[in-house]
């Protein structure tokens, strides 16, 4: 792409300029071989020009026309060296003519790409001296002057990066490119060009050890077209991937949906007009919870060419019109290739338009509140001077995903690589845990589809709502670093069922295997976020969450009846713990009726310390024992 808009420029630059400088007179015989030369050349026959040219050289060595073709057709050739040659000859010339603006940039290019960024900022120095002022070219100068600067000091202090080859069980393809994975580690999911050069998505699972042989992720998915670029929820149970020139299409590339129950994808749908526009929308990455979706566009509305943009999932299930990122995110040049961290904060992208080591470079920014941090560039090796996009980092922030190219065997190959993410990184991005596991019937030990609710129990807000598989029961749903949860699983026709868990920094993840109670006689359930202080039953504020949940529960089941006991542990006289235990379970039947349920559908009683659930020998166990259950009467 560079290459090609590099060449674009060099070729518009001397359109407009009419002629080279002024070559001095050329013999008969030289003007005549220059004329074919140049008849060659506009007809676009190569190698024919490539011989006219260098007949011309033989017996006038200093025309400077000569030698600028010559370089931009080796360059076209992918013959460097020979580009290099004549270019330098060609400044050798006229070392100060403002036609040689684009020779010096070549050079600077060239010398970059070799890491040698002392010689290739002296040459992009110089072209941005040549150019006009304040026009496109000298702006690309500047930027690679500004690259080249950076790149200098960048590469002066590396990161310790160390890439490891996911093997030749993934890299099965010449190009595989885009990985994302699940919040658990567990599925791999990429595009892959196939030998008919056609984009397909393909899947893999871990092994005990490595990888197991990837396949095409679903013939509902994949087809004659191409798709590819895609992003997956941290279950692994919503897919978005871009598809292009489709007939449902609204633009040039699309996205699209699809989702997974038990084994199999649902037929992919257009994402629609509120996320898709008449230009190109490509390059999706979704949330850990599926409900927000950030991609790149070149639509109208934005900061430049390609900006990333972002939509949510609003209450409806509608996605809303996406919102630009703004001028922090976005510059005007290219954003492209989001990547949204498991943690719902850190942002990853690639950018041309912020410093960096001279082409598309990956930067990281962190959202606080509604505000993005200023970007900051990952930093040699991970960037380079060659196009750096597609980086995706494990949900605990440990380990980095991306593909990297590689010549084998005189064939250019893109590849999946794996590295450690260093200490400096790591440390700038929250990691992730997540909590796993299945819910079932108690009963018939039958998989069930339900609802899930995560609070954040110190800001007693919801941060994330999930789903588990109707076929399978399980879930997965990703946590942030030391919180305490409150974690509510409901279906129709059962209790619904409360947990509390705090995630440490040594747990990268919670097994939560989760049985149902269907609604009948006798049956009951702990409330486990009902919180008071030691010997007190005053409701501590931590418990609105829980109880408005058991008041949604009535509201939904209203010839239910609920009775509400008191539990407390051994410490302390049984007279007390008896009329603690009571007080207690009075105080959940209060915040309860005033809330519109009828108070005779509502019964309390205290049991003190005499139907303990474990021997009150720990306090761990003690702290089972201090509860307050709910039973259908």
């Amino acid at each position: 792409m560079r290459h090609c808009l590099l060449t674009f420029l060099i070729w518009s630059f001397f359109l407009i300029s009419n002629s080279y400088g002024q070559n001095p007179p050329m013999s008969k015989k030289a003007k005549e071989l220059f004329d074919k030369a140049q008849k060659a050349w506009q007809d676009r026959q190569l190698n024919e020009a490539v011989i006219l040219y260098e007949k011309v050289l033989q017996t006038e060595p200093k025309n400077a026309e000569s030698h600028l073709r010559l370089a931009q057709i080796y360059d076209l050739l992918r013959r460097p060296e020979l580009s290099k040659y004549h270019y330098k000859n060609l400044i050798a010339i006229q070392p100060q003519a403002a036609q040689s603006a684009s020779a010096y940039q070549w050079l600077g290019k060239f010398y970059s790409q070799s890491e040698k960024y002392d010689s290739a900022l002296v040459y992009y120095q110089k072209s941005f001296e040549l150019f006009p002022a304040k026009s496109n070219l000298s702006r690309l100068a500047e930027k690679s002057v500004i690259a080249t600067k950076f790149a200098q000091n960048a590469i002066k202090n590396p990161l310790p990066i160390k890439k490891r080859s996911l093997g030749d069980t993934i890299n099965f393809l010449d190009a595989q490119y885009f990985p994302v994975l699940t919040a658990d580690g567990e599925t791999l999911i990429f595009t892959g060009l196939t030998d008919k050069k056609e984009e397909n998505i393909y899947i893999t699972h871990r092994q005990n050890k490595g990888w197991d042989v990837p396949e095409e992720i679903s013939q509902a998915i994949n087809t004659s077209n191409n798709e590819g670029t895609c992003s997956v929820s941290a279950d692994g149970r919503t897919l978005v991937f871009t598809a292009c020139n489709r007939q449902d299409g609204y633009g040039s590339c699309d996205l699209y949906i699809t989702k997974k129950e038990g084994k199999d994808w649902s037929a992919p749908v257009n994402m629609g007009e509120g996320i898709n526009s008449r230009e190109w929308d490509s390059q999706p990455s979704l949330s850990a919870d599926g409900h927000k979706l950030y991609f790149a566009s070149d639509r109208k509305g934005g900061q430049g060419k390609r900006d990333i943009w972002v939509s949510q999932l609003n209450d409806k299930g509608v996605w809303v019109e996406p919102k630009n990122l703004g001028p922090v995110i976005n510059t005007g040049d290219d954003e492209n290739a989001p990547f949204i961290h498991a943690n719902g904060r850190t942002l990853f992208y690639a950018s041309n338009g912020l410093p960096g080591m001279g082409g598309l470079d990956i930067f990281m920014a962190q959202r606080i509140d509604t505000v993005w941090s200023e970007p900051k560039n990952l930093g040699y090796p991970i960037n380079t001077f060659s196009e750096q996009v597609g980086l995706f980092i494990a949900s605990d922030g440990k380990i980095a995903y991306y593909s990297d190219d590689k010549s084998d065997t005189g064939r250019s190959r893109s590849l999946l690589y794996s590295f450690d993410l260093p200490d400096e990184l790591q440390k700038m991005i929250v990691p992730a845990r997540y909590a796993k596991g299945k819910i079932v019937d108690k009963k018939t030990g039958a998989p069930l589809s339900s609802d899930i609710d995560l609070f954040d129990l110190k800001t007693q807000q919801k941060v994330g709502e999930f789903n588990s598989d109707k076929t399978t029961g399980s879930f997965l749903a990703v946590l942030n670093k030391g919180s305490e949860y409150a974690f509510y699983v409901s279906k129709d026709g059962y209790l619904f069922k409360s947990l509390s868990f705090s995630v440490s920094d040594s747990a990268s993840s919670v097994d939560l295997q989760i049985p149902l109670e269907p609604i009948e006689k006798n049956k009951a359930e702990v409330l486990n976020n009902i919180f008071f202080k030691t010997g007190e039953y005053t409701l501590d504020e931590k418990s609105k969450v829980e109880l408005d949940k058991m008041v949604d529960f009535l509201r939904r089941n209203k010839t239910i009846k609920i009775e509400i006991s008191g539990h407390t542990d051994d410490v302390g006289s049984d007279k007390e713990n008896l009329e603690l235990s009571k007080r207690r379970a009075q105080s959940v039947k209060e915040y309860i009726q005033k809330n519109e349920i009828a108070p005779e559908r509502l019964i309390s009683i205290g049991f003190g310390e005499t139907k303990p659930v474990a021997a009150n020998d720990s306090e761990a166990n003690r702290q089972r024992n201090r509860r307050i259950e709910w039973k259908i009467e």
